[in-house]
């Protein structure tokens, strides 16, 4: 089986002879061309040394052809001096079986006619051959790919002589491991008397000289006889074919076999031998593929070729499976691209079709001449056989080898209907054959690029121009595109293909009916095409042949009367296939030559008229009437097609009744107007049928109706998902195993599409809003368990829009008040901020829905309310949170300013006023890494069409850097200061505008300055110019434009493709001067829109068309910033007051607004799922995702046509949550088992009770307004150390009173150093105290005494720990290496009492945590890079078992989590001996200290909300009781009960995966495709 291609058995590969021709003469006839030069004798001879004939796009065998003496590359393979017989070349590639096998000929200079002589011999063709083959870019580096070799004659000596030179070379063994077998056609191993002769000719000739290899080939010979006695011993894994010669070769007046059949076989063990008949030139030479030679030696190679793919697959078809899983995952293909293709293929009747293909238009289009449109439109009536002739090309071009992918439009099929995914299924299938493609899109998945999955030109963008189209294509690629009319916005898809670089060798097939629109898309985009018609005519033939194929079941014995009988139907069918096959299916029910007649007499010849007397038949049996509406009504409504399975039940659940053979019904009930296809769907016959039923004004009772259809859709579907079957126990269970539930098979499409249908429906009808609020009551939650099982929270997201849009639409006949309405409104609400705060955590434990999710949402969120008294669920106390927070994260930095912002895929950077530039993961703000841009503060970044590519500028300069190694590409000084940067689409070029009236254009690829475009200020009255500075400009790589503003003048636009200057925008008069001030402008990426928006000092946000400068929108903004959506469907803008509002872009209506009264906004940018979105001021970066902009776009409605235009409640201000600043909490420690303290920034100690959660006493402070730092508790003694950031610290004894009060006495000690204090640490006695700074270390004690002290110079990293082996002993890691100290002295210990601890690696990174349990049983030392470097992290325990003095020996350390410590983003202490810590999901986890021999298992308790964890420090305590407290600004959120969910997580290293593990796994809320992280294997094991 073709691993590379779905297995279908129209796809099998040829295995015998029976089909030796067919494909080769189809293949050959486009193939041959007319040789236009004579070519010379050295073309004919063809080339020395080693050339690639054929490269296919996977490569599992290579195949190197060897020629004889006298032979060449190309000549001795080759029955005349026509290329097309070149057979290695030609016929081998267009073979399915050589579909993954590489091709090479060699050639050597063996012309024994040459007159000058040669002390070249079989040796040094052997070497040269061995060399070539090493330094060869197709063959050096593909490790374990197999070897054939084939060698005609002496070139069989040859590829003997250079494996025994491979074997023996220790330097080429892994090279000779790769040869798996040899073909010796007419190879003289053991000599050749005509060598002899030859030999002395050439030695008595005055016109030729001696060549030494001719004399090697002389019987017995010393150089064959070495060769043979060498060749013996290396053969053991070889396999050998031997063909001999069986005629006799003309030589001049004789006839002799140049090689005997002795000498032609080795006589090795398990060689094969057999004969071919032809002399020694024709064994190699054949007239055609049909040549009974030829393929006696092709069925041999393919005997080779199948044991390698089998030996391959079996090395390769999990890893293969497992990315392709993924893959089909990340790009939302969960229903193969295979099964219409398969469908279409299996009725198509072998011999139809082929009148296309073999017509001039389409071999003119399939040959590929550069000057030939790469585009092939075929139009046709509807039902003309168009689908089949795509499909018929299809399989003829996978026939001929070639890499094709196909996509069938279905207008009522939601995931066959739009260019997003037909473009996400085209990248699939090019994956699937293609691996450096499927390496690219993969390493997008691994980076976390995030694709929307609904937006066509995000997905062009990133996944095609931006990786596809940059692969280097070895051979055409076909894209195959059916009934383009059927797609919604196939408006966009034709202006994609005119911006595809013609160097790519894609050549496109659409199909659609004839259409104007498209006609006049072609020549907008300047589109070269090649145009071709279905006439009726051309398909006369075919529906012949499909009528003689089945006349014959008819009741006619007459063959006369037949041939009448196909010609009447002909001649009425005017040439549609499908008027043809229903009024077959009709004939097929007669039972005399009088019914037939009746029946053609009777049946009309229009399709409308035809469908209207099968619908008037269907109703002449009542009793299947109220079946057949059924089946229509969800054949034709539903969302996608319909198993008949999932048709049966979801009959069950609409009439109450039960078909058992409903595949056998169906078709016979609707009267052929429905069929189940091979896959066992139910299909519409066609989509005329589907046009006809839900005609306005269709009198049937079989009319459909959709938007009350709908309705009773979208009712049985939710009376599914509130039956019995989807509720679930409210008590925690126990694992998955046990919670596996066996579910409808109607279940997936209900779960899925209730709210496509529902958004389709009627808005007025009462019962959907009171069936959902039944739903919600009910089985909500584990609804939005089985969705994230499947791994794809889109769908939670989609359900979310459709509801919100009937919502919207029902406001307009509909109160918006009342109980039932406003719950559905909060669930809307609720589900988009779930995905969009919980997604990572939902996707990675979707049990957490029930027990984890609610407790940590907002008190006012209706899932709060509703789910809070869960029996035995987490508990939170201590957030304030009463409504969702659309800001999701704030990145501050405290001693610069940020001044720029970026976000492109899976990395967002901020540019900072000192020159540094800091990247981070978009959808986890992770810090990723920095980059330095200099001493220049940056102004401006913008990345590229990847976030691969990233420009900086400041003033100064501008860089470009590689973000995937970080390294900076070039630098150019700049004399201008900058108004605008940007690259060109396929990031070629960056340019950037300036003050000074020019753009410049810079190579990316070496920074060379191509050009400057001048601009000016334009008078459009005289055409005069005026030089005056711009105020602004922008760059649009998309549209490539510019717009350039001047004070208060028109916006000026100039188009940078030709340079040329388009025209001027005006807000008000043209006559008026001075005009509007100009405060910001921003381009709509989407071409199809063609907006700028432009904002005023006036307050007016303008929008308006760049070519013909007119104004489209109007609105009132007080907009300084602007910025647009990846889609262009949403505006961004920001004021001075830090007002943040979201706008429809295309309409201007507000959709949003959000109030920070902190900071002027400086920049905005959106995140490519096109709701997130940042916006920096001031000192730091918000990050946003506000579910306000969560709406139903025109190509996701699919109701567009039938349901109006709803009614937009009023738009509200969202007030940011502020915090008070002086009550933040900067340190914690827990006290009892239910109480903790908290240092606050104001510099008092306050208490905070366990809980609630909320603050009940002010213990203590330090200095007013210097903030705590650090605390240390010591609960044996009750003693406190507090120090704050003036380096001040504390020793106090804190106690509680008989009144529950807590009190602090006065300090032991007070004290401060000149350095800052990084760590305090109390003796287990708590009577000293060590405090630690980065040039000196002090030993206070409780009286007030310096009792040690020691210096430092240049350590860097450092952590101290009480010695669990000894209370008066400290244990140091500094540096990586440890150390241990006493206490009194600070002095290192020495022999006996020597107590160190040794680290397995020598090189370590900076330690993070030194922490021990409270009763010094256990160790933890945590080792971790800086951001962006989690593969050096370390992780290492030790007990008081293995830290005992060991007098001379050093202790190991007694356990290694590393690969847990990749996960480990925070340490948080221990509880008993569980070591827990937060991972890089926000999960709280935890590691058993005493089960070591668990190196790569932990336990995943519950999660931290992401808002909780993403940015800043945290801080983090735990009880004595577990109960687990994380420091939120100017509180605490207390976890209670976390600790009793158990979630057991196995991590694989390296060698146990076959995919790489990279953070982050997670997708963004709009991301339809996710698959769980491949490194962890886990269960839900509650207790």
């Amino acid at each position: 089986m073709d691993r590379s291609k779905p297995e279908n058995k129209f796809l099998r590969n040829l295995s015998n002879a029976s089909a030796k021709g067919s494909f080769l003469e189809r293949r050959l006839s486009i193939l041959t061309t007319s040789r236009s030069t004579i070519e010379s004798a050295d073309q004919v001879r063809g080339s020395l040394g080693l050339n690639l004939l054929y490269e296919p796009s996977e490569p599992i065998v290579d195949f190197i052809f060897v020629h004889g003496l006298r032979g060449g590359s190309r000549k001795t393979w080759s029955a005349s001096d026509d290329p097309s017989h070149f057979w290695p070349k030609e016929w081998l590639p267009t073979d399915p079986r050589f579909r993954h096998g590489r091709i090479h000929s060699y050639g050597y200079n063996a012309d024994w006619g040459e007159k000058k002589g040669s002390v070249l011999n079989i040796h040094d063709f052997g070497s040269a051959l061995l060399g070539d083959i090493r330094n060869s870019p197709y063959l050096r580096d593909k490790a374990g790919v197999p070897i054939v070799f084939v060698g005609h004659s002496m070139g069989g000596l040859v590829i003997k002589k250079a494996c025994i030179l491979a074997r023996h070379d220790p330097s080429t063994k892994d090279l000779a491991s790769r040869f798996h077998s040899i073909y010796f056609l007419a190879t003289p191993h053991r000599g050749a008397d005509n060598a002899q002769l030859l030999n002395r000719i050439l030695k008595a000739s005055i016109t030729f000289n001696a060549k030494d290899y001719v004399n090697d080939l002389v019987p017995n010979s010393g150089a064959i006889q070495a060769i043979n006695d060498d060749f013996r011993h290396i053969t053991q894994d070889m396999r050998l074919w031997s063909f001999y010669e069986t005629e006799k070769t003309n030589i001049g007046v004789s006839q002799n076999l140049i090689v005997e059949k002795d000498s032609a076989i080795l006589g090795l063990p398990g060689e094969r031998v057999q004969l071919l008949n032809a002399d020694h030139r024709h064994v190699c030479k054949f007239k055609d593929a049909l040549d009974n030679n030829y393929v006696a030696l092709r069925n041999a190679f393919v005997s080779t070729i199948d044991q390698i793919e089998r030996e391959w697959l079996a090395s390769t078809r999990d890893e293969f499976q497992d990315t392709m899983k993924t893959l089909a995952g990340y790009l939302g293909q969960s229903d193969m691209p295979d099964n219409d293709l398969a469908n279409l293929l299996d009725r198509q009747m072998e011999g139809t079709c082929e009148w296309f293909t073999n017509d001039s238009v389409y071999k003119t289009w399939r040959g590929g001449v550069a000057e030939v449109p790469k585009l092939l439109w075929l139009t046709g009536k509807p039902a003309t056989g168009k689908s089949t002739l795509a499909a018929h090309v299809v399989k003829q071009i996978y026939d001929s080898n070639l890499e094709c992918s196909y996509f069938f439009f279905k207008h009522g099929d939601r995931s066959k209907s739009s260019v997003a995914s037909m473009l996400r299924s085209l990248a699939y299938q090019m994956a699937l054959a293609n691996p450096p493609i499927r390496a690219k899109i993969l390493s997008m998945y691994e980076s976390g690029i995030i694709i929307d999955a609904g937006d066509e030109r995000t997905i062009w963008r990133s996944v095609f121009v931006s990786r596809i189209f940059r692969t280097d294509f070895h051979q055409p690629y076909f894209w195959i595109v059916d009934a383009l009319d059927e797609c919604g916005d196939f408006s966009c898809f034709l202006p994609m293909l005119a911006k595809i670089d013609k160097k790519i060798p894609l050549r496109v097939l659409i199909t659609s009916r004839a259409s104007s629109v498209i006609q006049t898309l072609l020549l907008q985009e300047k589109l070269p095409t090649l145009a071709k018609e279905v006439t009726a005519e051309s398909s006369y033939d075919d529906i012949r042949m499909v009528l003689e194929a089945n006349t014959r079941f008819l009741p006619i014995d007459d063959p006369a009367a037949c041939d009448q009988l196909i010609a009447r139907i002909l001649d009425k069918s005017n040439g549609c296939f499908l008027w043809a096959s229903l009024v077959l299916k009709e004939l097929e029910t007669t039972h005399s030559e009088q019914q037939i007649q009746e029946v053609l007499d009777s049946i009309p010849s229009e399709m409308d008229s035809l469908y209207t007397r099968i619908l008037q038949n269907m109703a002449i049996v009542p009793r299947n009437k109220t079946l057949a509406q059924a089946i229509l009504r969800w054949t034709v409504c539903a969302v996608r097609p319909l198993t008949v399975a999932e048709l049966k039940e979801a009959i069950r659940l609409d009439l109450g009744e039960v078909v058992p053979r409903l595949e056998r019904t169906v078709e016979s009930v609707c009267g052929h107007l429905i069929h189940v296809d091979g896959r066992s769907r139910v299909q519409l016959a066609h989509e005329t049928v589907r046009a006809f039923l839900i005609k306005d004004g269709l009198l049937s009772p079989f009319a459909i109706d959709r938007i009350k259809e709908h309705s009773r859709l979208a009712e049985v579907c939710l009376r599914y998902l509130c039956s019995d079957e989807l509720k679930s126990s409210r008590f925690r269970r126990q694992g998955s195993a046990s919670r596996v539930v066996k579910r409808s098979v109607f279940a997936d499409y209900a779960t899925v599409y209730f709210a496509e249908h529902i958004v389709r429906s009627s808005s007025s009808n009462d019962r959907q809003i009171i069936a959902l609020n039944t739903f919600f009551a009910m089985n909500i939650l584990t609804w939005i368990e089985i969705v994230a099982q499947g791994g794809n929270l889109y769908f939670l997201t989609q359900t979310a829009k459709n509801l919100k849009g009937y919502m919207e639409r029902r406001a307009k006949y509909r109160s918006p008040l009342g109980h039932q309405v406003q719950v559905v409104n909060s669930w809307i609400n609720d589900l988009i901020h779930v995905v969009t705060t919980f997604g990572r955590s939902l996707l990675l434990s979707p049990p957490s829905i029930h027990f984890l999710i609610p407790p940590v949402c907002p008190r006012n969120s209706i899932i709060y309310q509703q789910y809070r008294e869960y029996p035995r669920c987490l508990e939170v106390v201590g957030h304030a949170e009463l409504d969702w927070d659309d800001r999701l994260s704030c990145i501050t930095f405290s001693e610069c300013k940020v001044l720029a912002v970026a976000c492109r895929d899976s990395r967002f950077a901020i540019g900072l006023s000192n020159g540094r530039i800091v990247l981070y993961h978009t959808s986890t703000c992770q810090e990723a890494g920095e980059l330095i841009h200099g001493d220049d503060a940056v102004r401006f970044l913008e990345f590229g069409s990847t976030n691969a590519l990233l420009a900086s500028a400041g003033r100064q300069n501008i860089v470009v850097w590689d973000i995937g190694t970080g390294t900076r590409l070039w630098a150019t000084n700049i004399r201008h200061r900058l108004l605008g940067l940007g690259f060109n689409e396929d990031d070629t070029i960056l340019m950037a505008a300036t003050i000074a009236n020019y753009t410049a254009f810079w190579a990316v690829e070496d920074g060379k300055e191509l050009e400057r475009l001048p601009v000016s200020d334009v008078d459009e009255d005289d055409s005069s110019t005026y030089q005056r500075p711009p105020t602004h400009a922008q760059i649009s790589g998309e549209l490539n434009l510019l717009a350039v503003g001047y004070r208060q003048r028109p916006i000026n636009v100039w188009d940078l493709e030709d340079r040329t200057f388009i025209g001027q925008f005006h807000k008000s008069a043209p006559d008026v001067y001075p005009g509007p001030l100009l405060v910001a402008m921003a381009f709509n990426p989407n071409p199809d829109m063609n907006l700028v928006a432009s904002s005023y000092a006036d307050g007016d946000l303008v929008t308006f068309d760049p070519w013909n400068q007119r104004q489209h929108s109007i609105a009132e903004a007080n907009a300084q910033i602007l910025a647009a959506s990846p889609d262009g469907t949403t505006l961004a803008t920001g004021d001075g007051s830090g007002t943040i509002q979201i706008f429809d872009f295309e309409t201007l209506r507000l959709l949003y607004r959000s109030t920070a009264y902190d900071f002027d906004v400086r920049a905005i940018t959106f995140a490519s799922n096109n709701i997130r979105f940042l916006d920096i001021r001031g000192d730091h970066c918000n990050v946003w995702e506000p579910s306000a902009i969560v709406r139903q776009t025109d190509a996701e409605d699919g109701s567009s046509e039938y349901v109006s235009e709803g009614v937009m409640p009023d738009v509200g201000t969202i007030e940011s949550k502020s915090w008070d600043d002086a009550q933040i909490v900067t340190a914690m420690v827990a006290i009892g088992g239910d109480s903790f303290l908290c240092g606050k920034e104001n510099g008092t100690i306050t208490v905070y009770d366990s809980k609630t959660g909320q603050q009940i006493q002010e213990l203590y402070s330090h200095k007013t307004n210097t903030a705590i730092l650090l605390l240390e508790w010591n609960p044996g003694q009750s003693i406190l150390a507090s120090t704050d950031r003036s380096s001040r610290f504390q020793l106090r004894k804190v106690s509680r009173t008989s009144s529950g009060i807590w009190a602090a006495e006065r300090p032991f000690l007070d004290q401060s150093t000149e350095q800052a204090i990084r760590q305090i640490l109390l003796r287990p006695d708590g009577r000293m105290l060590l405090v630690s700074s980065l040039v000196s270390d002090h030993i206070w004690d409780i009286d007030g005494n310096e009792r040690a002290n020691r210096k430092h110079v240049g350590r860097h990293s450092w952590r101290w720990a009480n010695c669990n082996s000894s209370p008066h002993k400290l244990l140091q890691i500094v540096d990586g290496e440890t150390k241990c100290f006493e206490w009194e002295t600070l002095n290192e210990c020495t022999f006996p009492q020597l107590v160190r601890i040794t680290l397995r690696d020598c090189k370590y990174p900076p330690v993070a945590s030194l922490i021990a349990t409270s009763t010094g049983s256990a160790i933890c030392a945590h080792f971790r890079e800086p951001p962006g470097n989690q593969s050096q992290a370390r992780l290492r325990l030790w007990s008081s078992s293995s830290a005992q003095n060991n007098l001379d020996k050093s202790i190991k350390d007694s356990a290694n989590f590393d690969l847990i410590a990749q996960e480990v983003k925070v340490i948080i202490g221990f509880y008993k001996m569980l070591l827990l810590f937060l991972d890089h999901n926000g999960w709280v986890c935890s590691i058993n200290a005493d089960n070591k021999s668990k190196e790569k298992e932990y336990i995943r308790h519950f999660f931290v909300p992401y808002s909780w964890h993403c940015s800043g420090e945290l801080i983090f305590a735990v009880s004595v009781k577990g109960s687990v407290a994380l420091a939120r600004k100017d509180g605490i959120a207390i976890f209670h009960r976390g600790l009793d969910f158990d979630d057991r997580i196995v991590v694989k290293d390296e060698e146990d995966s076959r995919l790489p593990h990279t953070e982050p796994h997670w997708r963004s809320p709009v991301l339809e495709n996710h698959v769980d992280s491949p490194h962890m294997a886990h269960s839900w094991d509650h207790e």
